[in-house]
């Protein structure tokens, strides 16, 4: 974690910790960048705003970095420009201050998720998503998706067999303050259907659970 307010980074560490997961801070770009030498962390939590320099300078290096850590940007700045330009340069996520801290330890864990290496189950799918590289693909063919049905599908692909509610993919692909109606979901659901389809994905590899949300099942 990269954050020069001791009680912000002390606040978040013991969550992260008592999560199971091994912390650290720097509270400078210099520090952060002696921390970072040789073995990067699977995660990197980045203040933008730091004593000697923007976050933003940092995000380019790791991105370099043969092991391409994750990245979640932290913030204080209200304009949503800073954010895009953050995920525009390689971040995967951004929160925006004051948060909290066991709900940033969430988001850790989630994009940590993201960068596993896919399972055999995920592979006896046909399916393959490329996280990393934002592609996605069944039986070798590339499905050709948005941003945001690939969002959709990566999210369902972390768990496969499990129920995701539409809150929790709204939250997830489109931000905890979105609100939006269910056809607006269902719609992007719609056209990765028939990408998948079009590549030769059977139609029960999406599945709608009426009334809750939407699942990725094994082809049969």
């Amino acid at each position: 974690m990269v954050e020069d307010d001791s009680a912000i980074a002390d606040a978040v560490l013991y969550c992260l910790r008592r999560d199971g997961m091994h912390a650290e801070v720097a509270e400078t770009l210099a520090a952060a960048r002696c921390a970072t030498e040789g073995a990067l962390p699977d995660v990197v939590v980045l203040d933008l705003g730091l004593p000697d320099g923007s976050g933003f300078s940092l995000i380019p290096e790791l991105m370099r970095s043969a092991s391409c850590p994750r990245v979640i940007v932290l913030t204080s700045r209200d304009e949503d420009v800073e954010c895009v330009a953050a995920l525009e340069a390689g971040a995967d996520d951004f929160v925006t201050k004051p948060f909290s801290p066991r709900a940033l330890a969430a988001r850790v864990r989630a994009v940590a998720r993201r960068g596993e290496p896919r399972s055999e189950r995920e592979a006896s799918l046909g399916l393959v998503v490329d996280s990393l590289g934002r592609q996605a693909s069944f039986s070798g063919k590339d499905l050709g998706l948005t941003k945001i049905e690939f969002d959709l599908l990566a999210v369902l692909a972390e768990a496969p067999g499990r129920v995701r509610t539409r809150e929790h993919l709204v939250a997830r692909v489109w931000g905890e303050e979105y609100i939006l109606a269910e056809r607006t979901v269902d719609s992007h659901f719609k056209g990765l259907r028939r990408k998948l389809a079009e590549a030769g994905a059977p139609a029960t590899l999406v599945e709608t659970v009426r009334g809750v949300g939407f699942t990725l099942r094994e082809a049969r």
